[in-house]
């Protein structure tokens, strides 16, 4: 796929402004070159020789009873946003974040797999449900959240997508259609390449918001350009721009990246110096609970930093924005929530709210992989680390180059695939079952792995993806021998629901969380689609030439592929489950909140993050995030002049 510097400009497109904030390498190498690159890259950053630097807030060290306009729990894509706008607009407000400042290696797009499991990962852990996750470690889902400014993201992918505008027009709350959702969507986007975008696009797109996004640069892998041969040559039209009219067919979407390094809110939003010197940031403080009195009126949070723990108040709102797993595990401790639930766990009820932590819903996935690119050569593995090495100047000097991207992640396709004709083996504009065709259910993502980096690397590959030992090692050898292509159908419309409830009354205790991924066989069925639609792929002739070929794992209880195709596959996609990490629903505008973002039954207490919304959107969610986010910071300066 050719870099952002030489895809085909689109003449005349003027910039839009709707914002005035304007032989196998030794393993002692594979171990320890990352280490060399962050540090090289931290000592450069340090000596100033990197442009554009930015700077975070400096944290602040919270006094027991002291006061603010607003506080804001949690500092990711829809805290930042709020807690910035509510600062910019002269208010005294408190941001409060679990987690520190992103390590360097959130800055570099190509490292976003190392973060999954880290430090800065709150590495949540799920209840099984028997039907997925199977071939997890202890059959659990993992759930990643990022813990530090930024939230999660500073650790996702990067991809800036919107979701469909059907997404919300059955929200059950008046003023969340999509028309009254744009603007927001405009006002944190700073797109720096709409002349690279056709010229209808630009009603779409902003250029001078906070958030600047770009292209990714050129990760110099031919597999991006063979991808979309492989599926135009099965009827999926080029789509320049899946935020604009439609989201159908193969793109290579922009990202949340600027100048080679990731653009997380809290570098969009909080290091922007008016906001960085009038903010104040509680870093590594953990908001155990919101201070309800019994007026029901939330008048402060409760929280604990380093070892004390204190009582700060709000003159005027609570904001929660802990995310769809944080936001619900804060309202059931301050006793906001289904009042069985809490009565068990001894805890006084507040507001009896069932929809609390309930219909939890998420996208996931089937890891499919494609073995591509195989080699023989006794030297390939010292030739291929030679090769990656003359990247690594670009990165720390220029910040460009392949390292900067984030492999072949950006080349994404979105399908309904009720309108793909399997003998015809052609995506075509006529649904099976009367479902319209430009609603996408599969969003079809990919990765690239380097021959011979999973045995290098296992112990961070392991953290990443939290597959037993068993599927890890058969991985590992099949690396040995080829690079694999990672393949990812996306399930855009899940039919199950889980939900959250608390483990413990002890805030420091993670909560129970059951997302109950494939528990609706309905979703199994669409992944089978996307199975099969993928299978057909991997016979288009850019795959078929090079002899690639999806790998068929043994996994315990699974019959053969060649015994048994369709209970192979439905079998794999129990096993080699994933979830994509965009659950919403469980904070739900008109069930948990009403049309302002505003806590049904408390005062001066709003919800500010993916939960809000009834269902995840088709697509990533940090945008939607960000809109929320905005939106209600406007909504609580409005109410509260």
């Amino acid at each position: 796929m050719p870099s952002k510097k030489r895809l085909l400009p689109v003449a005349g497109s003027p910039r839009v402004s709707h914002d005035a904030w304007g032989g196998r390498v030794p393993s002692y190498i594979g171990r320890r070159l990352p280490a060399v690159v962050v540090v090289v890259w931290c000592a450069v950053s340090a000596r100033g020789w990197l442009p554009d630097s930015y700077s975070l807030p400096t944290g602040v060290l919270l006094k027991d009873g002291q006061q603010f306009d607003y506080i804001v729990v949690g500092a990711g894509a829809g805290g930042a946003p709020a807690a910035a706008r509510l600062a910019l607009a002269g208010a005294d407000v408190l941001l409060v974040e679990a987690g520190g400042d992103p390590p360097i290696l959130s800055k570099i797009p190509s490292a976003a797999m190392s973060l999954l499991g880290s430090d800065i990962d709150w590495q949540y852990k799920t209840i099984p449900n028997n039907v997925s996750c199977l071939s997890s470690q202890g059959q659990q889902c993992r759930f990643s959240r990022g813990k530090c400014l930024g939230g999660s993201t500073s650790i996702n992918y990067m991809l800036y997508t919107r979701g469909n505008r059907h997404d919300f027009r059955d929200i059950p709350a008046p003023g969340w259609t999509w028309d009254h959702l744009q603007p927001y969507f405009l006002r944190s986007e700073g797109l720096q390449n709409l002349e690279l975008l056709p010229e209808s696009s630009k009603p779409f797109h902003n250029t001078t918001g906070p958030m600047r996004i770009e292209f990714f640069d050129d990760p110099e892998n031919p597999w991006q350009s063979r991808l979309k041969k492989s599926f135009k040559s099965l009827g999926f039209p080029e789509n320049l721009d899946v935020n604009a009219d439609s989201q159908i067919g193969v793109s290579q979407v922009i990202g949340y990246v600027y100048k080679g390094e990731r653009m997380s809110t809290a570098r969009g939003y909080l290091s922007k110096r008016s906001v960085s010197v009038t903010l104040k940031v509680a870093k590594n403080t953990l908001c155990t609970g919101v201070i309800i009195d019994r007026n029901n009126i939330a008048r402060g949070v409760t929280v604990i930093q380093g070892l004390r723990k204190l009582r700060v108040y709000a003159r005027r709102e609570v904001v929660l924005s802990a995310g769809a797993i944080g936001t619900p595990h804060l309202l059931m401790l301050s006793g906001i929530g289904p009042a069985e639930h809490l009565r068990s766990m001894g805890i006084t009820v507040k507001v009896d709210s069932p929809g609390v932590g309930a219909d939890m819903n998420d996208h996931t996935l089937p890891l499919l992989l494609a073995l591509v690119d195989k080699t023989t050569g006794v030297n390939d593995d010292w030739i291929q680390l030679v090769s990656r090495l003359q990247y690594f100047p670009e990165l720390i000097i220029k910040r460009s180059g392949p390292l900067t991207s984030n492999g072949i992640t950006d080349i994404t396709t979105f399908v309904n695939s009720r309108c793909y004709d399997f003998q015809q083996r052609r995506l075509l504009n006529v649904s099976f079952d009367g479902s319209s065709c430009e609603l996408p259910d599969l969003q079809i993502i990919h990765a690239y792995i380097f021959k011979n980096i999973v045995p290098l690397t296992r112990p961070l590959f392991q953290r990443a993806i939290g597959f037993n030992d068993d599927v890890v090692n058969q991985i590992s050898r099949a690396n040995e021998r080829y690079a694999i292509m990672v393949i990812t159908p996306i399930l855009l419309e899940p039919y199950s629901r889980g939900y959250i409830r608390l483990a413990s009354s002890d805030p420091r205790v993670p909560p129970a969380i059951f997302p109950n991924y494939l528990g609706e066989d309905r979703d199994v069925q669409t992944l089978l689609r996307a199975i099969s639609i993928i299978e057909q792929l991997v016979e288009t002739k850019p795959f078929r030439t090079r002899n690639a070929g999806l790998l068929h794992l043994e996994l315990a209880g699974c019959p053969r592929v060649e015994q048994d195709r369709r209970g192979y596959w439905e079998c794999y996609t129990r096993h080699m489950t994933f979830s994509v990490y965009h659950a919403a629903g469980t904070s739900a505008l008109g069930r948990v909140l009403d049309a302002r973002l505003r806590v049904r039954g408390v005062r001066r207490l709003r919800v500010a993050d993916l939960g809000a919304l009834p269902r995840a959107p088709r697509g990533n969610t940090a945008a939607v995030s960000m809109a929320i986010g905005e939106r209600a910071a406007e909504f609580i300066l409005e109410d509260n002049k």
